[in-house]
């Protein structure tokens, strides 16, 4: 297995190479650590370690290799708690939702969070923190704020939208009929992307059944944005053939029904964007935008 990490502050290599043999439970004559241009490497060795120097806040780069041998081989997030505990400085582990959301870090009392760190483009790149989502000692400049890119990324289970998109595959492959979906590319076309928008509005009211966990907050950002695609599926259900609307509406309706339990009446129209306020004569906004979680889940 392969871990990809930065470390804060700088570790002797003598000290690196025990506390890799003590996670991977290998003798210390089994850990080969080395900066890439050492010659005299151990290449047979069952724990592999090379690092390098970066400029920035973060101190080094290493990648660690253990060998399929190797019966101890923890996951990344407890690899890396193991090492800032055993080295004492915090570690940075790539994110496991998408390669553009937040690094994670733990610190060496074990505490977990989440670190944007931006790298550079020069021919030397230099890696550093920019934002932390709570205080870290080590980077105590660094400012500590919400970090929207972990919330847009983060895994939200959809059972109703799984629901419909197995039912419509159900209806698409079924015979005849006078709406026959077997020849109807476009149809499928327009259901998958009213599936997706289904999806998100999901992920919304689930967010909210879980009290916005695991990040415990929610940008009104994203709110708005998720309310505009609640907007899209009534656009999407007139496109939809009878037989496809009425199976998408049995979903959405469940979805709405489960926003209305989670949320109020937003008396002081928090969440209506005040550029797209209504006028006199304009078109008044559909329902769900006039109702908004309690507590907000934007002021945590």
């Amino acid at each position: 297995m392969t871990y990809n990490i930065f470390l804060v502050d700088s570790c002797d290599s003598g000290v690196m190479a025990e506390a890799l043999a003590e996670i991977f439970q290998v003798p210390v004559k089994e850990v080969d650590v080395a900066d890439g241009d050492q010659e005299d490497r151990y290449w047979d060795a069952l724990v592999s370690c090379e690092y390098s120097h970066v400029r920035g806040n973060v101190s080094t780069s290493l990648d660690i290799y253990a060998q399929d041998s190797v019966k101890q081989q923890p996951t990344e997030a407890h690899f890396s708690a193991a090492l800032a505990r055993r080295i004492g400085t915090p570690v940075l582990y790539p994110p496991q939702e998408s390669p553009i959301s937040a690094h994670s870090l733990v610190d060496p009392e074990g505490m977990v969070t989440r670190a944007r760190l931006d790298e550079t483009e020069d021919e030397e790149p230099s890696f550093t923190v920019v934002a932390v989502e709570a205080f870290i000692e080590n980077l105590a400049d660094v400012p500590v704020v919400h970090l929207p890119e972990v919330v847009r990324e983060q895994k939200i289970a959809t059972p109703l939208s799984d629901s419909f998109e197995e039912a419509f595959k159900g209806l698409a492959d079924s015979d005849g009929g006078p709406e026959c979906l077997a020849i109807a590319a476009e149809v499928a076309e327009v259901a998958g992307v009213a599936g997706s928008c289904l999806s998100a509005w999901e992920k919304l009211a689930r967010r909210a059944e879980r009290n916005w966990e695991p990040s415990g907050w929610f940008p009104l950002e994203f709110y708005r944005e998720t309310l505009g695609y609640r907007d899209n599926i009534e656009g999407y259900l007139r496109q939809l053939p009878v037989s496809v609307a009425v199976l998408y509406k049995r979903y959405f309706d469940k979805v709405d029904n489960l926003y209305k339990e989670l949320t109020v009446e937003d008396k002081e129209h928090v969440v209506g964007d005040d550029r797209d306020e209504s006028t006199v004569g304009s078109v008044q906004k559909a329902w769900w935008w006039y109702r908004r979680p309690d507590p907000m889940p934007w002021e945590s």
